[in-house]
């Protein structure tokens, strides 16, 4: 493989790499999965969700940052989309997306968010990290008044065609 052709697939396997960031971190946030959230920091990331509340720096404070969303809401779900990545140098990168969300109040209610996110990206020891993240709100609708029903499960078959029970989905 000729050295552009090898450049070419570093720089491939880096965008997707940063690509799962973003995912991680809806994941780590929807489902308030400590680990996988503070797994796609540097240790001294940077995120800021709030003009005066909501900024945490270093992997002490982001540990606070689900509390902090689920002090504000139930639960979340979130997508991101329209991800762009520029990369500054061999191990750093920046970035923008948006996101839609779909969150429900304490009071069972749901409102929509939407967001852009500004990143900052840095390449540690080979593994791809957010050094910074900050979020700019659209905006935050006011709750409504909509029911969200949870769909019953889907029956599965096992190899012989029997029934076999499922599951139901998740609610967190």
């Amino acid at each position: 493989m000729s050295s552009a052709h090898t450049e070419e697939v570093v720089r491939v396997a880096d965008q997707l790499a940063i690509n799962e960031l973003a995912a991680r971190y809806c994941v780590g946030i929807d489902r308030r999965d400590r680990d996988v959230f503070l797994g796609i920091w540097t240790e001294d990331g940077n995120y800021i969700v709030g003009r005066r509340s909501g900024r945490f720096h270093g992997k002490e404070e982001l540990r606070q940052a689900i509390g902090f969303v689920s002090g504000a809401y139930a639960s979340t779900r979130h997508w991101t989309t329209n991800h762009i990545v520029e990369f500054q140098s061999e191990g750093d990168a920046t970035g923008i997306s948006d996101s839609f969300a779909i969150c429900v109040t304490h009071d069972q209610q749901p409102c929509l968010v939407a967001a852009s996110y500004d990143d900052h990206y840095s390449k540690i020891d080979g593994r791809w990290y957010i050094r910074s993240r900050t979020v700019t709100r659209w905006f935050v609708s006011d709750p409504m008044d909509v029911g969200l029903t949870v769909p019953a499960p889907v029956p599965v078959e096992d190899s012989g065609g029997a029934a076999v029970p499922s599951a139901p989905a998740s609610r967190s």
